[in-house]
């Protein structure tokens, strides 16, 4: 009788030993979080920022990993497939919203693998064209492609770039006559050709044309947002510019593999909201030309839906 009762009681040790693990406190041991970019980009630097700021409020180090390729598929497959507690998260971009749109046999399901943890950003992009065009507004940028249709040149950075969703906005809301589209492999590589007015116009980050509207070699028509941009407070919106509802920024946003606990969620939704109120935080995203901002999770995952909404219909009546 006396072995049962220590058998019994070391199979209940036993039992009781992995209960034990999983119920230590969240988080226990180092995050990582992937950026399915290159180092150095908007993603890249906000992962690091935020990265910082809790390794602090978590007191565990959070470990930026970029996984690059794919149009940003690689790095978020990675953490579709990663186990869902809390540990291993994604740092995404708009993509999230396009990729599905335009990559039909994505290896993972966006809606149903991945759980919503918080928007981070948002990017403001502006209507630019040359210092040396005779242009001087966005009412004078619109009749010139309605005078020249089928000649006025944009500048994308490719297919399903925030370039080209912006513009494809800008079209079908005033619906403008076709235009051609001149990608380039980033902003940096079409600025020497929209300086000097080789092309008519770019939609492009704000970040992005700041120094060269700073310098005097690009002229900024309007802000993308509904509010004006606080660096360049004389640039109208797009609104105010005559062209009614647009409304457009690029984002960023951090999810976890679906199935991690509520609670985690809500943990790690907490401490970036605090990262992102922090004024520290909010000085270098405004040096970036980036806007922070938060969500509540179920904010995010319906603000994720609506944009794949918004550009599948966006894309699905473009041109060819």
């Amino acid at each position: 009788m006396h072995r049962s009762f220590i058998a019994a009681g070391f199979a209940l040790a036993l039992l009781a030993a992995p209960l034990a693990a999983t119920a230590q406190p969240f988080p226990s041991k180092p995050l990582r979080l992937i950026v399915p970019v290159t180092t150095g980009g908007p993603s890249d630097i906000v992962a690091r920022i935020l990265g910082e700021r809790l390794s602090v409020s978590l007191a565990q180090p959070v470990i930026v990993e970029n996984k690059p390729g794919a149009s940003q598929t690689v790095g978020a497959d990675y953490v579709a497939k990663a186990r869902p507690d809390g540990y291993t998260l994604l740092q995404a971009a708009a993509n999230m919203a396009i990729n599905p749109i335009l990559m039909p046999n994505l290896p993972y399901d966006t809606a149903k693998d991945f759980a919503p943890v918080s928007l981070t950003h948002l990017t403001p992009y502006v209507f630019a064209v040359s210092a040396q065009s005779k242009i001087q507004s966005l009412a004078e940028l619109v009749k010139h492609i309605h005078d020249n249709p089928g000649k006025v040149t944009y500048g994308t950075t490719g297919q399903g770039s925030p370039q080209e969703l912006a513009t494809l906005l800008f079209a079908q809301t005033l619906s403008l006559p076709a235009m051609t589209e001149i990608q380039y492999k980033g902003s940096s590589a079409a600025h020497p050709d929209l300086i000097s007015n080789r092309i008519d116009f770019m939609i492009d980050p704000l970040a992005a044309s700041s120094p060269h509207i700073k310098a005097g070699s690009l002229r900024a028509l309007a802000v993308t947002t509904p509010q004006r941009n606080g660096n360049f407070p004389n640039v109208p919106t797009a609104i105010e510019a005559g062209v009614p509802g647009y409304d457009f920024a690029s984002w960023g946003g951090v999810f976890a593999p679906a199935g991690t606990p509520a609670d985690v969620l809500a943990r790690l939704n907490e401490e970036l909201a605090k990262a992102l109120a922090s004024p520290e935080v909010r000085k270098r995203f405004d040096d970036l030309g980036l806007v922070p901002k938060s969500s509540k999770p179920r904010e995010f995952g319906d603000f994720l839906t609506a944009e794949m909404t918004r550009w599948k219909t966006i894309l699905a009546a473009k041109k060819p």
